[in-house]
């Protein structure tokens, strides 16, 4: 009875309405993966929260032997235009069978918030009260969510964690239902950083759409993963499996081995193909492994020059001709203060905007290279395309009547009230990738007789020379 009672006092603020705030010092850590929703028209975002517990106010009685914190967690969607489109928000409790557990650093305390969302572009804004002192926490997060029912192999975002392990009859009673998924307890690493002499595993979930079953239920599928550095350098070949199809979707966990990785900034890719239709799904999630273990060795002209190229298209005419004046050294730091120029919160170690730069970098790189090893995929037209504008909201193959060209059409929603690029691959006269020959984007190429030219020419005709930007 006195735990319920406690629970009702600790509450009560939030129930009466929104409670005086106190200092900002809270320290919460979030994250976010977005998944595949049953209703066709949003996909689910899990916002993942961390909390440290020494910070927390704890309380009790002298009937209970037992100190409680509770903290409320709320979260809100926005879109570009500061719209507000959904919201969540959850009230949880931290149990102490006595003070001295309180001032132990180092404990963490984790949640999520589930928001349905449309694809798009959204900025999240997270909040976290402690009920007691009415101390806050405050982040925010952009967050890109996908068109999971376009047409394709299609992954979800990867959800990296502390801990994955199956959950039976046994002990899901006991466990936070919130953090079980598919029959299984994630315990989630809202930071994305692991340390260096004691975090000697990262377990990751993440879920795969579009299998082929077509044939009916049988067919396999294979997963790899690999880690790369902060330049896009292959580091740790994680290895993969085989596995025999489910359904249409698998969900997928692996425990990565980082215990040889040094400290600094990484990047974990999943690579996926279908065997039966052959198509393929790439994802990449960023994380860092930090404290005071070896470093690092230093850049080479080589890295140097990788680094020059993730920030090329985000350069001016006037920038890109500076930096051929330098030395390797001179390069590195004109980079990284480019880098952070650009970031919007140079207080935190986050850097969204070059860690989203690296992301498109290494996605354009293992899909659009058009020579096995060259990484030169950030080079061709539809590299150059993600890596400016990110990842489209939908994309999709096209058939022109009376042309023997592929197309792919990529639709952004959220940019100039919306775009369109569309790419071409004349095969039969050699082309080796997907070429951009329109797109409505304002200083893109806009050729308005591309489609009469595409089913007027020949295949071997030289239609390079058509219009240029308008």
């Amino acid at each position: 009875m006195k735990s319920i009672r406690l629970f009702s006092l600790l509450i009560a603020a939030v129930l009466l309405g929104q409670p005086a705030l106190g200092a900002d010092s809270l320290s919460l850590a979030v994250n976010y993966a977005a998944f595949k929703d049953t209703d066709a028209n949003t996909a689910y975002v899990e916002i993942y929260c961390g909390l440290n517990r020494h910070q927390l106010t704890f309380i009790g009685s002298d009937t209970s032997r037992y100190l409680y914190a509770g903290v409320f967690l709320g979260a809100t969607a926005f879109t570009e235009d500061s719209t507000p489109v959904d919201s969540a928000s959850t009230y949880f409790l931290s149990q102490l069978s006595d003070s001295t557990q309180k001032a132990v650093p180092g404990i963490s305390l984790f949640d999520l918030l589930l928001l349905r969302l449309a694809p798009g572009r959204y900025r999240i804004q997270v909040t976290a009260i402690d009920d007691v002192s009415k101390n806050t926490g405050h982040q925010s997060l952009t967050v890109n969510v996908p068109d999971f029912y376009a047409a394709g192999l299609i992954s979800s975002d990867l959800e990296p964690a502390f801990e994955i392990r199956d959950v039976d009859s046994l002990d899901a009673g006991g466990a936070n239902q919130r953090l079980v998924k598919e029959g299984k307890l994630i315990i989630p690493n809202p930071t994305g950083r692991y340390r260096w002499g004691k975090d000697s595993v990262m377990s990751v979930y993440s879920e795969l759409y579009g299998l082929d079953t077509s044939g009916g239920p049988t067919g396999t599928f294979a997963v790899g993963y690999r880690v790369k550095d902060s330049l896009g350098n292959d580091i740790l070949d994680v290895g993969g499996a085989r596995h025999t199809k489910p359904g249409g979707s698998a969900v997928l966990t692996k425990a990565v081995d980082i215990h040889t990785l040094s400290p600094g900034d990484y990047y974990l890719l999943l690579e996926a193909i279908d065997l039966n239709s052959r198509k393929q799904a790439l994802m990449t999630k960023a994380f860092s492994v930090i404290g005071d273990g070896p470093t690092v060795s230093p850049a080479t002209s080589a890295d140097a020059q990788l680094m020059v190229d993730i920030a090329w298209y985000f350069m001016s005419e006037a920038e890109k001709a500076r930096i051929k004046e330098l030395t390797t050294e001179g390069k590195k730091n004109f980079i990284r203060q480019f880098w952070r120029d650009l970031d919007n919160d140079p207080s935190t170690p986050e850097n969204p905007v070059y860690n989203d730069a690296v992301r498109r970098f290494a996605y354009a790189n293992e899909s659009f290279s058009t020579r096995g090893g060259q990484n030169d995929g950030w080079k061709t037209d539809r590299g150059r395309v993600l890596i400016m504008y990110g990842f489209p909201d939908k994309e999709s193959e096209e058939e022109l009547p009376g042309a023997s060209y592929p197309l792919i059409k990529w639709d952004y929603y959220n940019i100039e009230n919306g775009v369109i690029f569309i790419f071409a691959n004349d095969e039969k006269a050699g082309a080796a990738d997907f070429r951009l020959v329109h797109s409505t984007h304002d200083r893109e190429i806009h050729n308005s007789d591309w489609m009469e030219r595409y089913q007027n020419e020949a295949p071997e005709d030289d239609w390079q020379g058509g219009d240029d930007n308008d």
